[in-house]
């Protein structure tokens, strides 16, 4: 949908060119001391062409100040204060000429005028820059996006003081409406409280501007209002649409194809674009009037005189004819395709990239649901030039998100496609390089490897393309084609450059290579890909019979399989694992009511693991003659890296594949390779432990005591609560093989680079800034001991996944220990200290050390865990505070206590957990940590 802002910035323009009331009032008969600067002012007031008056405006702010005489009723510095203002609503509206700097130039001379004009003496004057200065700022093409909207919002502010609802009703209006636009666009902030704010300030400009009063002013307002509703997060979806539904009608009774065309054609796109989102009704129905709409609109939106309004209602064509219910489904098809090749028309791969990808992703679903497989390979392969193309240009972090999201299924598609035209090899490097290349862009990441001259004309590229993006914009007829061709011949050197890139840094033949390199060693490489039409499994193992490379089908597993496991089938309810996942955030009494959800999640997972994935590759395996205790890599795709594949249990023997298998996770095996020397290369073990810096964890305490006494005293930095602040961690880090952080973490759902382990105070050390550091050095590994550590990002990229363990991999990072989950501070610092006993002390690899903690924690009884934190304290490991806190813990009345417990639910013989909670109290000889909520959420990534 497109906010409709042709109205609103005419209006807000015209506002700047008030002239002040003694100018107005000058007797110009009385200036013939300077008839050459009275003419030249005369003119400039009086002249209407925007080109001409630029020109005068220009020559009078040139002029040498000696010059320039001071006029009746006017000093030289109102004057040229004037003049600016006037310029810089001109500029903001001028057609010639490159737009971004008619921007830069009306942003200069209205900041010249505000250094003259002031809140007092000026009010209206003042104001009217203000808002022209915002709408200036929200258009700028130069700067980064998120800055220019700030800085327009407060200028929008600024005008407010002075054009109030009472004073200046109609100026008022505008301006809420322009805040409104800015809202519904905004980067910083929260999406659904900006579209809110946005929604609540186009209804209160509608309380002054009316049908009646300003008919065209008050249909733009609807249509605005409209989109702003198509885009709401928050109340009922179905009553959001029929809301936008309304509005555009409203808009559309006075937007007529004979009065305004262009505004009438852009309505019924709208329109249609809400019909085809409305889950109420007939749905068949809603699809035709949407049809409908986007017919009526192309009946005005021609390829020659409105190609981009004339390609997007061709995408959306497209999209609806893909699913149309309506007719026969081939001939639907058939419509969808041509309408989505008609918009590639127009949204090429080098005029417009991002545009590009969008529909060739469309159209690569459309053809894949026909089963087009081969017709499909063009079409992705161009869509993922477009991505490498923006992956290249350099990205702000609204930009890395559009890309991601953009992106979507586009490698998981592919790579499928690829395996259904038997291109097995080349599928598996798909599937590997979506997972990196998606990660990058949600941190931002260069990962080519570039030679210094390469590097530079990457540089020089990305800001030539960015000028000539502007220079597109601005252009018109055959000067846009030229544009477009210089554009294009700079994409095309981008592209070759990032091609050679990737190539250098294994993407083309690399992953399978390193695949088989882990197979040689014994270990086994798993990738499935997971697409709407079914799923495949892609396996790397030592070759034996039949090759080393095996593809088998996963028959119960599709996205929307996948879907239903993790948010459940209910209207209207978050259920499934991420329903129960979603109880540790509830507070006070409603967790203990809602915690067995939770719980119940936990034992649900297994068998439903076991269906999708666990019994294929648990049989593959054998097959292929695996070893029990072998190594598995693990390269999930999305939804799968929330899930702990450890736990999928065979419903018959009850054996979980931890209990055959090492699990190993990786975000890809570029990745991975890159920590394989450091795993490998023997280094002086040296600690940074960051141990309770909230102080609201002192079962971390313990923890960290534990972990320390593994380290030689000289080699070890721990920094303990109020002294793990931000700066002080960063200090320490630098240069040490292991950083431990027994603290809480938080997971950024909806930017990766914003989630952080939370320091003294409350402050964040955010992805971001581990990323932006320099000199950190690389650990052999990290270990996040704090809550979601090992979550995944999946709202925005539902078919790739970026967490935590990928960061500090992408930082350098042979291996890191993270969380699914938050979990008990006793049974975590118990895990913890038995997994350093085991890689630090027996030498085991962290992978095997965290299986055979896993097992100890899952099997020991209290007994037997108090007697071992009884030696920890002997040996010196434990102060007796600590020993005591922890066999506190340990009695059964305390467990059955715990806000992170399971409520009565222990074993006595077995590790797996009971079909229903026993009500009797635990005994020493139970095993209060066999429940998998307790071992299960840890997971190891790297090597």
């Amino acid at each position: 949908m497109r906010l409709s802002l042709a109205h609103l910035i005419a209006a807000a323009s015209l506002a700047a060119l008030v002239v002040p009331a003694s100018a107005q009032q000058a007797d110009v008969r009385q200036q013939e001391s300077a008839p050459d600067q009275v003419s030249a002012y005369e003119a400039w007031r009086q002249v209407t062409d925007a080109e001409q008056k630029i020109v005068l405006g220009e020559g009078m702010l040139a002029a040498r100040p000696a010059a320039t005489p001071l006029l009746p009723g006017i000093t030289r510095e109102r004057l040229k204060a004037e003049v600016s203002a006037g310029l810089g609503a001109l500029y903001v509206n001028r057609a010639l000429g490159v737009r971004a700097e008619n921007l830069e130039q009306a942003i200069g001379h209205l900041q010249s005028a505000l250094a003259v004009y002031t809140r007092q003496a000026d009010a209206q004057e003042w104001a009217a820059a203000h808002n022209v200065l915002g709408i200036a700022y929200w258009q700028r093409i130069r700067g980064g996006p998120a800055e220019n909207q700030e800085t327009a919002i407060s200028h929008f502010e600024a005008a407010q003081e002075v054009f109030t609802h009472a004073a200046y009703p109609q100026q008022w209006a505008q301006l809420q409406n322009n805040l409104a636009v800015v809202h519904w666009n905004r980067v910083l902030g929260e999406r659904a409280a900006n579209v809110e704010e946005a929604i609540a300030r186009f209804e209160a400009a509608l309380t002054v501007v009316t049908q009646d009063s300003d008919p065209a002013r008050w249909a733009a307002a609807q249509n605005n209002l409209a989109n702003a509703y198509g885009s709401r997060l928050r109340g009922d979806p179905a009553d959001n649409r029929e809301q936008a539904i309304v509005h555009l009608k409203a808009a559309l009774t006075v937007f007529t194809r004979a009065g305004y065309p262009n505004e009438w054609a852009q309505a019924q796109n709208n329109l249609a674009i809400a019909y085809m989102a409305l889950d109420r009704g007939d749905r068949a129905d809603n699809q035709d009037r949407a049809i409908d709409g986007l017919q009526a609109a192309l009946e005005v939106f021609t390829r020659d005189s409105f190609p981009q309004q004339w390609a997007q209602a061709q995408y959306n064509l497209g999209n609806v004819y893909a699913s149309r219910i309506h007719g026969e489904k081939p001939a639907n098809r058939q419509q969808a395709i041509a309408a989505l090749e008609a918009a590639l028309s127009v949204f090429t791969r080098d005029a417009d990239p991002l545009g590009h990808l969008r529909v060739s992703r469309r159209l690569g679903r459309v053809l894949l649901d026909a089963g087009e497989w081969t017709r499909a390979a063009p079409v992705h392969a161009s869509a993922r030039e477009a991505f490498l193309m923006l992956f290249g240009q350099g990205l702000s972090d609204a930009e890395a998100r559009a890309l991601i999201a953009d992106a979507g299924p586009l490698f998981a598609d592919s790579a499928y496609a690829a395996l259904q035209r038997g291109e097995t090899e080349r599928a598996f490097e798909l599937a590997n390089e979506g997972r990196g290349r998606l990660m990058a862009v949600a941190l931002k990441l260069q990962t080519l490897q570039l030679a210094p001259d390469k590097r530079r004309r990457l540089d020089e590229l990305r800001t030539a393309i960015r000028v000539g993006q502007e220079a597109v914009e601005a252009a018109h007829a055959t000067e846009r084609t030229a544009a477009i061709g210089r554009l294009g011949r700079l994409r095309q050197e981008l592209l070759a450059i990032m091609e050679h890139g990737s190539r250098g840094h294994g993407q083309q033949d690399g992953a399978l290579a390193e695949a088989r390199r882990l197979a040689t060693e014994g270990r086994v490489v798993a990738m499935p890909i997971v697409t709407e039409w079914g799923a495949k499994l892609m396996l790397v193992s030592r070759a034996k019979s039949g090759g080393d490379l095996t593809v088998v089908d996963l028959p119960n597993l599709t996205t929307g399989r996948l879907s239903d496991v993790l948010v459940g089938n209910e209207t209207g309810r978050l259920a499934g694992w991420l329903g129960g996942y979603f109880v540790n955030y509830i507070q006070g009494a409603d967790f203990a009511q809602r915690w067995p959800d939770w719980i119940s999640a936990i034992d649900r997972i297994g068998p439903e693991l076991w269906t999708l994935v666990g019994s294929t590759l648990d049989t593959v395996l054998k097959q292929r003659g695996v070893e029990r205790g072998a190594r598995l890599v693990w390269l999930p795709s999305g939804w799968l890296g929330i899930l702990p594949l450890g736990l999928a249990q065979d419903p018959v023997s009850k054996r979980r594949l931890t209990d055959d298998y090492e699990i190993a996770y990786a975000p890809s095996l570029e990745l991975l390779t890159a920590g394989r020397e450091l795993a490998a290369a023997p280094a002086r073990a040296t600690l940074v432990a960051i141990v309770n810096p909230t102080g609201d964890l002192p079962g971390t305490e313990s923890e960290g005591n534990l972990v320390a006494s593994h380290f030689e005293a000289g080699s070890r930095t721990v920094l303990n609560g109020a002294a793990a602040t931000p700066d002080a961690v960063m200090a320490a880090l630098g240069g040490k093989s292991y950083w431990h952080f027994a603290s809480h973490g938080s997971f950024s759902w909806t930017d990766a680079r914003q989630s952080a382990l939370i320091m003294h105070g409350g402050a964040p050390l955010s992805v971001g800034r581990l990323l932006e550091t320099d000199g950190l050095g690389h650990p052999r590994l990290v270990v996040l001991s704090a809550c979601e550590t090992g979550v995944y990002e999946i709202t925005s990229s539902p078919d790739e996944f970026i967490g935590l363990p990928g960061t500090f991999m992408a930082l350098g990072a042979a291996g890191v220990l993270g969380t699914l989950w938050p979990v008990s501070d006793a049974a975590t610092a118990l895990l913890i200290a038995k997994f350093y006993e085991l890689h630090l002390g027996a030498g085991l690899s962290p992978p095997t050390a965290l299986r055979q903690a896993q097992a100890w924690l899952r099997q020991a009884t209290n007994e037997e865990l108090g007697d071992y934190a009884k030696v920890a304290a002997a040996d010196g490991q434990l102060e007796d505070r600590h020993l005591a806190a922890i066999e506190q813990e340990l009695k059964p009345d305390a467990l059955a206590r715990s806000n992170r417990s399971v409520p009565a639910e222990w074993t006595t013989g077995s590790s797996a957990a009971p079909s229903a909670p026993s009500p009797a109290q635990p005994q020493a000889h139970a095993r209060p940590y066999a429940h998998p909520y307790y071992w299960a959420g840890f997971i190891y990534s790297g090597q």
